[in-house]
């Protein structure tokens, strides 16, 4: 018995080719079964991104027609897209479907939703300054920076069991806040060019609302490495 095995093993065994037999009709038609992949968790990040996605097309609109229920549109579809962020996270725990391509997906949709539509939202609503965009520019980029960071470092600081006990930096879905103050000005009607708090300022020819120093602030706080948010 013992010779018969080590007759086997030293048969070398010809590597699975998943090709073989396949014709290219069915091959071709592998490209698009990525879907099948997905779970339910995945599922839910992808309404994350659509509601953030949403949301640049509303204020976009508004840019282009002056109508304000595109505004109000853009802004609440920001807490449809954290309520489903967090719902994510919870349905892949209960489910155990976490994966590296879950995570991947999550962080996209983050920074469409928490990165891009809040600084969109800014524009839209007077944020058009020369200065404005480089600062929403900076809260985008220090978004994409913030979520770049956790992926890597996330190993790094889990305890025995896994989980990452805190946030490095604010989480990039505390951007939601601006959007809730945005609607606050909103109502009480101090948006557009002139109106903004704090009015606009014209320095070597380019103007600067004051008003944008917020988003400074966000994106500064996201990569910020002394700023510890508890995890839940």
């Amino acid at each position: 018995m013992a010779s018969a095995r080590k007759s086997v093993k030293a048969q070398k065994v010809p590597a699975f080719d998943p090709t073989e037999g396949v014709s290219p009709a069915t091959e071709k038609g592998r490209h698009f079964n990525m879907l099948r992949e997905f779970v339910l968790a995945d599922a839910v990040t992808l309404c994350n991104s659509a509601s953030g996605s949403t949301s640049i097309f509303a204020s976009l609109k508004y840019v282009t027609t002056g109508n304000p229920w595109f505004l109000y549109a853009a802004i609440l579809l920001l807490p449809a897209a954290l309520l489903f962020d967090i719902f994510d996270g919870r349905i892949a725990r209960w489910s155990n479907s976490s994966s590296p391509m879950g995570r991947e997906l999550d962080s996209l949709a983050d920074v469409i939703s928490f990165g891009v539509a809040p600084a969109v939202l800014g524009f839209a609503i007077g944020l058009q300054g020369l200065f404005d965009v480089i600062i929403l520019l900076y809260f985008v980029n220090c978004g994409v920076s913030r979520l770049a960071r956790y992926n890597v470092t996330a190993e790094t600081h889990a305890d025995a069991t896994g989980k990452v006990n805190f946030f490095e930096g604010t989480p990039i879905p505390s951007t939601v806040a601006i959007a809730i103050g945005i609607l606050y000005l909103i109502n009480s009607g101090q948006y557009g060019d002139e109106l903004l708090p704090g009015g606009k300022l014209v320095l070597a020819g380019w103007t600067l609302h004051p008003f944008v120093l917020i988003y400074a602030l966000s994106g500064s706080l996201m990569i910020s490495r002394t700023v510890r948010i508890p995890k839940p």
